[in-house]
């Protein structure tokens, strides 16, 4: 990326249908149906024909990212969470962090968060605590009258709900709802300080993961709408799961409309890409990879016992030994996903294979300086789903989009979107 892509006034292109006629109709509140395209169209955010304004100091897709990465906004966003463990049908468990309340006190905070604490797990991130007894039988009790909306959040590769993003998220939706909408993060297998119980980790084609979560949060609440939004890796598995629709009809109105931010739509091109850029070969990919084999080495001895094949001291000290993703895909995820290679891992968990099936209202944000995924983007594909609208952007990074005062913008749309979405759609 040369100098003639720095700045802070963003551009935007808007990929979608160019066909009015060929875009979805969506049945409206007041009993009429409107075209989706129109919807797009007319979200103030994304308008064209305005310029982005991000922080002048963070001129490239580099120190945006990097911002994102590595600045401290333990000060900024102030979101505590509840948690609840989740059992998959395979033994296996994420975690369901839901935003809550502040504490009156944070002596009380603490006193239940060491009385919830289960035994022999790690403790948890700052203003997170696991919820009482009590609190599980209300957050699980089958409510057939709420129609509260509901949000159910995917993080980026290793990460979980204390993401800055995901925290200004949850923030910024609570403020411009007062507080009407519920939020929830899927913390996947071994991430955020979750257990790992079983041989499995989560994957790019994991859907199942997400399909059993929401089949869960259908079952409880059958009249609230449900919205879901994925970041970087979470955006992959969120688009992959939306690209399953044709083939499985339980998919149906479980998700009302999605935004996938930072999705790596082909995952091959990508690990070139984050191979071959400054950053993503210095910085990125080593600190990924550290951090993935952080959760195979705190899990080791549940993953040796249920899978010596792969959970070994040889793959263990080999895993160790890696500074790039495709290297540690090599010795454990590609295998766990069932194939020989990473490579050909990646090309089936590539989400640009299934955008011809999703269909579900979908809002996704790619910037083309993103120096962690692909930027060749699926405009030709996107422009033929009438389901879809791609934002392109030429600054912003990889989930960054950082403006002055150091919010995020693309969780400024994401908010946008489905706000506006609810208030006009049935």
């Amino acid at each position: 990326m040369g100098i003639l892509n720095w700045g802070f006034r963003a551009n935007l292109k808007v990929h979608q249908v160019k066909d009015e006629t060929k875009s979805i109709d969506l049945k409206t509140k007041n009993g009429g149906t409107s075209k989706f395209k129109n919807f797009i169209d007319n979200l103030e955010i994304i308008d064209p024909k305005k310029k982005l304004w991000l922080n002048p100091l963070l001129f490239n897709g580099s120190l945006q990212t990097l911002y994102y990465t590595s600045v401290d906004t333990s000060k900024k966003f102030l979101i505590y969470y509840g948690r609840e463990l989740f059992t998959y049908e395979d033994g296996g468990i994420c975690s369901l962090d839901w935003v809550i309340e502040p504490p009156k006190s944070e002596l009380e905070f603490k006193k239940i968060y060491n009385e919830t604490l289960p035994e022999g797990f790690p403790r948890l991130n700052k203003r997170s605590r696991y919820f009482t007894e009590d609190e599980l039988a209300g957050i699980r009790k089958h409510d057939q009258e709420s129609t509260k909306p509901l949000v159910v959040v995917l993080h980026g590769l290793g990460g979980g709900s204390h993401e800055p993003l995901i925290r200004n998220l949850a923030e910024d939706i609570g403020k411009k709802t007062n507080n009407e909408w519920d939020l929830v993060v899927i913390n996947s297998r071994g991430c955020c300080r979750t257990k790992v119980t079983t041989d499995k980790l989560f994957t790019a084609i994991a859907t199942g993961d997400i399909k059993e979560v929401l089949l869960e949060m259908r079952r409880r609440f059958p009249n609230r709408p449900i919205y879901a939004v994925g970041f970087s890796f979470g955006a992959i598995m969120l688009a992959n799961f939306l690209g399953e629709f044709e083939k499985d009809p339980e998919h149906d109105n479980l998700i009302k409309a999605a935004c996938l931010i930072g999705c790596a739509w082909d995952m091959v091109d990508s690990a070139y890409h984050l191979d071959n850029s400054w950053t993503g070969k210095y910085l990125l990919n080593p600190n990924l990879t550290k951090y993935l084999n952080k959760i195979i080495k705190n899990n080791f001895k549940e993953l040796n016992n249920h899978d010596s094949t792969i959970f070994n001291e040889k793959n263990l000290i080999k895993g160790q030994q890696q500074t790039k993703t495709w290297q540690f895909d090599n010795v454990f995820t590609c295998h766990l996903a069932g194939f020989s290679n990473p490579m050909e891992y990646y090309r089936e968990g590539s989400p640009v294979r299934r955008i011809k099936n999703i269909k579900t209202p979908t809002l996704a944000i790619n910037s083309i300086d993103d120096p962690a995924v692909s930027v060749r983007l699926p405009t030709f594909e996107v422009a033929n789903n009438p389901h879809i609208a791609l934002v392109e952007t030429d600054l912003g990074g990889h989930l960054g989009f950082v403006q002055s005062n150091g919010d995020y913008w693309c969780v400024e749309a994401v908010e946008e979107f489905f706000t506006n979405f609810e208030a006009k759609f049935q």
